[in-house]
């Protein structure tokens, strides 16, 4: 088991003026510089959010004497990514914090952003400190559930820590319902489901398009630095039918798979058809051939 590297690691009192200081020791680490562009954002910006919540939260206890410390950590470890921070806070905003945590932790990726959209849409509530979207936020950039816990101090205050996580070689999913006239597109490295399937004659070929292309270009970078060429990763395309606008933008699709492919990711490439298709067949055998990159054939039922 390797060890662990801590990228910033920080126990004392937390105000604006450390925040900038932190933050600025955090962007100075080698392995937080390292990091793919999407991964280096989320963790820089639940750390932010982390930050952020301590200066807004965390209070003097009068019997403590002193100001009790906060803290924070961002450590990689066995290619996972751990933030955890901690502050004093007062014992009656335990119910409050559990709850959005509670309710956060709920909810899967489209109830999350739904509610997110919901909170930043609300009008300002003064006290509300937000109102949970920084909770929010952090479970959307990892991923994952938040956990948290409330260790006693003097009486009437509690010590609120939160712990997150996040994969070192991260990458978002892409999903589109089907419609009648578009597609359904499943990207999810985290399950392996690469899949384009259904009608194509979307009304706007190159928006519908183009953020499938965007995905694909910020996958690129993932395999790059995953390191991980071995397990292949495999495109399924099953149409039913494509107008020729779609054509190409699928055509560029597959112009991207071949480049990876050149690289030296395993990337397959199944192209799904009825037995009776001859035409999508066909529309298959010209793409593979354009791009020279030999496609599987599949015939469905």
């Amino acid at each position: 088991m390797s060890e662990a590297e801590i990228l910033l690691e920080y126990h004392g009192q937390i105000d604006l003026k450390v925040v900038e200081l932190l933050l600025k020791k955090l962007r100075k680490s080698n392995a937080f510089a390292s990091l793919n562009k999407t991964v280096y954002k989320r963790v820089y910006s639940i750390v932010v959010e982390c930050l952020e919540n301590i200066c807004k939260n965390s209070v003097y206890i009068p019997s403590a004497g002193t100001r009790i410390n906060s803290h924070i950590s961002v450590t990689i470890k066995n290619d996972k990514i751990f933030i955890a921070s901690g502050n004093p806070v007062p014992e009656d905003a335990k119910e409050s914090l559990a709850s959005k945590i509670n309710k956060v932790n709920s909810l899967d990726e489209a109830a999350l952003r739904d509610l997110f959209e919901h909170k930043i849409n609300s009008d300002y509530v003064k006290g509300e400190n937000g109102a949970g979207l920084g909770f929010i936020s952090m479970a959307l950039k990892s991923g994952n559930k938040i956990s948290y816990s409330f260790g006693p101090l003097s009486k009437g205050f509690l010590f609120f820590e939160i712990r997150i996580s996040l994969n070192k070689y991260n990458m978002r999913k892409l999903v589109i319902e089907k419609t009648s006239s578009s597609p359904q597109v499943i990207l999810d490295p985290e399950k392996k489901v690469y899949m384009i399937s259904g009608e194509s004659r979307p009304p706007d070929v190159r928006a519908f398009y183009d953020q499938i292309l965007s995905w694909l270009q910020e996958f690129s970078l993932f395999l790059a630095s995953s390191g991980n060429n071995e397990e292949p990763v495999v495109f399924n395309f099953n149409f039913e039918y494509f107008n020729s606008s779609s054509g190409k933008l699928i055509l560029d699709i597959c112009k991207v798979l071949a480049g990876l492919r050149l690289k030296g990711i395993n990337i397959i490439v199944k192209w799904v058809h009825e037995k009776e298709d001859g035409d999508m067949l066909e529309a298959g055998k010209e793409i593979s051939k354009i791009v020279k990159f030999p496609f599987e054939y599949v015939e469905s039922e």
